[in-house]
């Protein structure tokens, strides 16, 4: 700021000095003293020059003025001469190029210049800057933010008071939990357990008839029709009472969902069924490997018959290259019936 200053007061002892240099008064005194009639005067020198001296103090009194007057119009904001200051032009044209260089260097020192002077690293550099600038800029924003954001949260808790724990021993009426979930950290089960948990859940130690073996649903249908006839021919109430409880047995499977296969025609019918898309799985089959193999052997003959074309050809060029070399072959001999 210092710097700034003392230019601009460098610069207008400079304005005023070009404004105080060309007036009227001095030129005609100079026109005087150069006149031949002083030269020839000889003694009275003395006198003209203490005169001379008086006049050129009073003019620079007058013109001091004069000039100040001038430099701070010309410092104006208008920045356009007004009224007695248009007999100048030269004086006004120095003060406009003075203070254009002057607001060139504020520029200067402010980062504010013309970009048209400054080469493409310069404003590379300057650009970067600026960026650089923004960045910090905006990180200290976004640190602002979340510190508010942090405050105003400790706020929220400090003034919400703190949820009383529900204490297990106080009587009253059992409420719902809701969101509460029990994990087990009990080893998987094994095999055996897992058999054992089956044949808990079984319902009159009758194992169901289900599944899609329908082979196996049939011997098991078959199985226990045998077990309730010899049952029968024992004893009528043993095997009337087993009956009712395989019939229990089943409601209570199909209670729960589970689809019980115990009717004969039907599980024939879907045997019949699996057995007839399984034969007709295997003729599909059959067909391809067929298929893929007479692909392949006719592949193979045609490779063998390119095989056999490539060297006929390669022996039938071999021979006209002899021949082209003036050889006689036998076959050219027992084509014209000289072998």
């Amino acid at each position: 700021m210092v710097s700034l200053l003392a230019k601009d007061a460098y610069l207008q002892n400079l304005a005023r000095k070009i404004c105080s240099g060309p007036s009227a008064e001095p030129q005609k005194r100079k026109s005087v003293v150069k006149s031949p009639g002083s030269e020839a005067a000889g003694p009275p020198k003395k006198k003209r020059k203490r005169a001379q001296k008086k006049s050129r103090d009073q003019e620079k009194k007058v013109v001091e003025p004069k000039a100040q007057a001038l430099g701070e119009k010309a410092w104006g904001p208008s920045g356009a001469p007004a009224g007695g200051l248009a007999a100048e032009p030269e004086s006004f044209f120095a003060l406009d190029v003075l203070r254009q260089r002057l607001h060139e260097k504020i520029r200067e020192a402010r980062g504010q210049g013309s970009t048209e002077e400054l080469s493409p690293t310069a404003l590379e550099k300057r650009r970067r800057r600026k960026q650089e600038r923004d960045r910090k800029k905006r990180k200290r924003k976004e640190l602002r933010a979340r510190e508010k954001a942090a405050k105003a949260a400790e706020a929220m808790e400090a003034a919400v008071p703190p949820a009383k724990a529900p204490s297990e021993e106080t009587p009253g009426k059992p409420g719902l939990l809701f969101n509460k979930v029990e994990v087990s950290e009990e080893p998987p089960a094994t095999r055996a357990q897992r058999r054992r948990e089956k044949r808990q859940r079984l319902k009159g130690n009758l194992p169901p008839l289900t599944g899609k073996n329908y082979r196996q649903l049939l011997e098991r249908l078959q199985a226990r029709q045998n077990q309730l006839e010899a049952l029968r021919g024992q004893d009528a109430g043993k095997a009337q009472e087993l009956e009712s409880k395989i019939q229990w047995t089943a409601a209570l499977y199909r209670a729960e969902g589970v689809r019980i296969r115990d009717d004969e025609r039907l599980l024939q019918a879907a045997l019949r069924r699996k057995e007839k898309r399984r034969a007709q799985r295997q003729r599909r089959w059959e067909k391809r490997t067929a298929h893929v193999v007479e692909k392949m052997q006719r592949r193979q003959d045609q490779r063998r018959q390119n095989l056999r074309k490539k060297k006929v050809a390669k022996a039938e060029r071999r021979k006209e290259k002899a021949r082209k070399k003036g050889r006689v072959l036998p076959q050219d001999l027992q084509r014209a019936g000289l072998a």
